[in-house]
């Protein structure tokens, strides 16, 4: 019995100091505060496999005739509300500016059944259909709204990162173009899902000294706050995964861009394979300390800004170190 409470003691202590640790890190961060916005936000349900799935999405006062949807998925434990305000509400600035329309789904339970093996949540763990209900979603937003199907782009954190290459894995043609952030692809034994080998416009965003999702590969795991998802590809493996199916070989011409802002503790390098007809660019950031979630380089807007005219055309960006608790 005094063993049992040794052990659960020392549980308790440590999960107290991890949950400490979040609350000074949360309390040393801060997000931008909510701009001036001239549209309005829609919420919406449709019923899919049996379960009521939501989301909700930023409508621009001037919408294109024919909009494109840009979809935003959030992280594990998250909601599209949290995602929204995680990404700087840069998708509704750029909303207003071009038309589009932002949507921000929300998982089942808080998460995704991405294309892990692994993951202990229920999402994964009952199967849900995330595949099939963001195909029925965007039914529904070129229903409501003639939104323009042929121009859908969609980007993730995290569990949503995942999420965002499973829909690239399964159904390539769903998307326009697809961006992963702090996500790589799954090892061979952790891959849930038999991807169709098709090229696709891939942008995917890592950070060098992310303690979760290793930048080398290895297992997405932080206990006791995240349990293990299973081994992933290092950052370069999943960049060549991508870049073999365009068919881009050789080295890349690299170009290291000048440091801005020095005290921000990060640097970028552009990498760009190039043929004919073909591109690819990988932007390496690099990250001596951790940085605020508002700063410039935590935001997304290079996912609206990378929309390549052909399949074959790659970005991918290994890019950010993580910034938030919240987990995959």
């Amino acid at each position: 019995m005094r063993r049992f409470l040794k052990i659960a003691s020392l549980s308790i202590a440590l999960a107290a100091a991890v949950l400490a640790g979040l609350a000074y890190w949360a309390s040393r961060h801060s997000y931008p505060p909510m701009p001036a916005l001239a549209g309005k936000i829609e919420h919406g349900a449709l019923e899919h496999g049996g379960r009521m799935r939501t989301w909700m999405a930023y409508l621009p006062a001037k919408p294109a005739t024919h909009p494109a949807l840009v979809i935003a998925l959030h992280s594990s434990m998250g909601t599209g509300a949290q995602a929204r305000v995680a990404y700087g509400y840069d998708f509704d600035l750029l909303a207003d500016q071009h038309g589009f329309i932002a949507v921000y789904p929300q998982g089942y339970e808080g998460h995704w059944n991405d294309c892990k093996v692994m993951g202990p949540y229920s999402a994964k763990r009952e199967k849900i259909d995330d595949v099939g209900f963001l195909h029925a979603l965007v039914d529904r937003l070129v229903k409501d709204h003639n939104a323009d199907r042929a121009r859908v782009y969609v980007t993730g954190i995290s569990n949503g990162g995942s999420m965002t290459l499973c829909l690239a894995f399964q159904t390539p043609d769903f998307a326009r173009a697809y961006a992963a952030v702090v996500a790589s692809v799954p090892a061979p034994e952790n891959m849930a899902v038999t991807p169709k080998n098709q090229p696709v416009s891939m942008l995917i965003m890592n950070g060098t000294d992310d303690p979760i999702n290793p930048w080398q590969g290895g297992d997405v795991v932080l206990w006791p706050v995240l349990g293990n998802r299973g081994p992933v590809l290092s950052a370069q493996a999943s960049i060549d995964y991508f870049r073999k199916l365009a068919g881009l070989e050789g080295a890349p011409q690299v170009t290291k861009f000048p440091d801005r802002d020095p005290g921000d503790g990060s640097t970028v390098e552009r990498w760009l394979w190039s043929a004919i007809g073909k591109r690819s660019r990988a932007i390496r950031h690099s990250r001596r300390r951790p940085q605020r979630p508002a700063s410039r380089h935590a935001r997304l807007a290079p996912a609206w800004q990378f929309q390549p005219g052909h399949p074959a055309s790659h970005s991918m960006f290994p890019g950010p170190r993580r910034r938030r608790a919240l987990a995959r």
